[in-house]
């Protein structure tokens, strides 16, 4: 049986027979433990029991049923932070995730128990000018599940606002559900990059994000696809997913600039079959470097 929180049902709404309080949040028994990992912020992993908290308004509580890793919630392990964001005491990692709404708070009308749904875990402030324009990923106030002090989705049972809660249709699984947050922000660099039919395109890093822009490239009608790695194993698995594509090996004895030059002549000798698009899927800055050398005269890169 699938772990649940005990509730009774009141007029179509879940009330709980016990509680509670720990700060302005309630806290509520549930069938099973909520088990959650956790980074500290002296660089350590702990597995420790989370409290399961009843929704808010405009809030609703699921089940968590596969959540992804980023390489942001390993960076976060090992180096404590990423620019300004400092995990300055314990905070559960994870934000890549699908489940199944046990709850749902006072106001939350499009969700009920047992839909299935994809979590979206920035929560903008939607008043900012960014947020006004619907430019929301840009919005400084940006709540994000797994980043300090906002806990993630490594935890059975997560409290989420509703409205960043997206239903699954039948046919697409936990797992896949879990996916959609590293899809969506491919497709938003896509879309950015104008990337369309007969297009050429660099995609830097064949890891997990990489292999995802590959699909989606491909799905774009991008052609010449060229995906770079160092390793040549995730290079033929990219091979293998997308056999039209063509690998570059990058070659750490050469410069970004020496990269870039190999890379652009698998398209060919002149600057106008360069590539027009750069999509870079690593963060590394050797890599940034060797994809702005990369990309044609004022080619946009990403």
């Amino acid at each position: 049986m699938s772990p649940s929180a005990h509730a009774n049902q009141v007029n179509g709404q879940h009330v709980n027979e016990s509680k509670s309080r720990t700060g302005d949040r309630t806290i509520i028994p549930a069938s099973h433990p909520n088990p959650s990992l956790q980074v500290t912020p002296d660089h350590n992993l702990k597995l420790a029991e989370a409290p399961v908290y009843a929704p808010r308004k405009g809030e609703a509580l699921v089940h968590v049923k596969a959540t992804g890793i980023c390489g942001s919630d390993i960076h976060f392990w090992k180096a404590g932070r990423i620019g300004p964001l400092v995990f300055e005491g314990d905070c559960i990692i994870g934000h890549e995730a699908a489940g199944v709404v046990l709850q749902c708070g006072e106001g939350v009308v499009h969700l009920k128990p047992g839909d299935r749904v994809a979590v979206e875990p920035g929560v903008p402030c939607e008043q900012c000018f960014l947020c006004d324009e619907g430019r929301y990923n840009l919005c400084e106030d940006v709540q994000f599940a797994g980043v300090y002090p906002y806990d993630g989705t490594i935890q059975r049972y997560k409290v989420h606002p509703a409205k960043w809660l997206h239903k699954l249709p039948d046919n697409v699984s936990f797992a896949e559900g879990a996916l959609l947050e590293p899809l969506s922000v491919v497709m938003h660099g896509i879309k950015t990059a104008r990337l369309s039919l007969g297009r050429g395109v660099v995609i830097c890093g064949a890891g997990p994000i990489g292999l995802i822009t590959l699909a989606a490239a491909r799905a774009s009608g991008a052609h010449p696809i060229v995906v770079t790695d160092l390793e040549p194993a995730r290079l033929a698995f990219a091979k293998v997913s997308v056999p039209s594509c063509m690998t570059y090996q990058v070659d750490q004895e050469k410069s970004a600039q020496e990269n870039a030059r190999a890379i652009r002549d698998l398209f060919g000798q002149s600057e106008y079959v360069a590539p027009e698009i750069v999509l870079e899927c690593t963060g590394v800055e050797s890599s940034v470097c060797t994809a702005a050398y990369t990309a044609r005269v004022e080619g946009p890169w990403w």
